[in-house]
This record gives C-alpha cells, sequence and structure tokens, in this order.
C-alpha cells in the first residue's frame, strides 16, 4: 500500500513519496466495518451465484473485447476459459497508460497495469451488466481518439 506504483507488481520496493510511504498492507479495523452489509448480502446469496455472476460479468466483457477493442488492436491478456480467470479481464494497447487518467474522469475506473495494461474488475455483488457495457464503450470511444499507429 505504501509502494510508489501500487500495481507494479515487480520485483523490489520504492515508497511512495510522502506520508504514503508509510502505509503497510493492513487495512484499518474501522475500516473494515463498512464490510458487514457486504458479509451478509454474501452469505444471503451464496458463493455458487456470486461465482456465476462474475463468469456472465466476464464471458460478456470478453464478448464486448472481440467486438469492439480487438479490430482497434488491442489484445486479451486474461485466459478465454471461465475456470481459469478471476472476476477480472485484463486487455492490452500501447495507449492505455496515457488512457486511464482519462478513463477515470469518466467514472470508468480500471487499473493501470504496466507496461500497456488495464485490469477490468468486475464486482458480481455491485457491478451490472449496462455498468459493464458502458465502461467498455467508454474504452472504445477513447481508442477511437488514438491517432493511428500507437
Amino acid at each position: 500500500m505504501g509502494r510508489k506504483d501500487a500495481f507494479e507488481m515487480g520485483p523490489g520496493y520504492e515508497a511512495a513519496a510522502g506520508i504514503r510511504g508509510f502505509l503497510s498492507g493492513t487495512p484499518a479495523i474501522f475500516g473494515m466495518l463498512a464490510m458487514r452489509g457486504t458479509l451478509d448480502l454474501l452469505e444471503e446469496v451464496g458463493m455458487a451465484a456470486v461465482r456465476e455472476k462474475s463468469r456472465l460479468l466476464t464471458a460478456f466483457a470478453v464478448e464486448l473485447h472481440d467486438a469492439w477493442l480487438a479490430p482497434a488492436g488491442v489484445e486479451l491478456s486474461t485466459p478465454r476459459d471461465p475456470e481459469l480467470r478471476g472476476s477480472h479481464i485484463t486487455v492490452d494497447h500501447p495507449a492505455f497508460r496515457e488512457m486511464t487518467a482519462a478513463l477515470w474522469e469518466q467514472d470508468v475506473i480500471p487499473d493501470f497495469r504496466a507496461p500497456q495494461g488495464i485490469r477490468i474488475g468486475l464486482s458480481p455483488l455491485s457491478t451490472s451488466f449496462a455498468e459493464l457495457y458502458r465502461g467498455m464503450a467508454a474504452v472504445r470511444e477513447r481508442l477511437a481518439e488514438v491517432p493511428s499507429g500507437q
């Protein structure tokens, strides 16, 4: 949590500037109180239903990638087999590093993954298919603005 680039996932460690560099990997207990409602919901619906929606969301994301993003040169880095992926997909394109901040301004919040990927995390309890559709459409629209050859 105190790493300069929290999503680098590489070897070594470089602390973030300022007070953030002192963060540890253990969340504050008071912050965990907000999880109570989510844990209650998980107990109510069951993990099988959560996993099924996860499979359906990621399958839809892969379909949208194939239809909209692949023609723009985006590569799918995530396995196509739903049994080999979690509740996210990662896609790669050279323009994604610069594009991520603009997507955040549109309330589309992917995680950038060096060197050129974005991870699209899909929370089955709170992400709708309509939200996924809008988010992938925003990525497609931003890609249309990228100069050819990038």
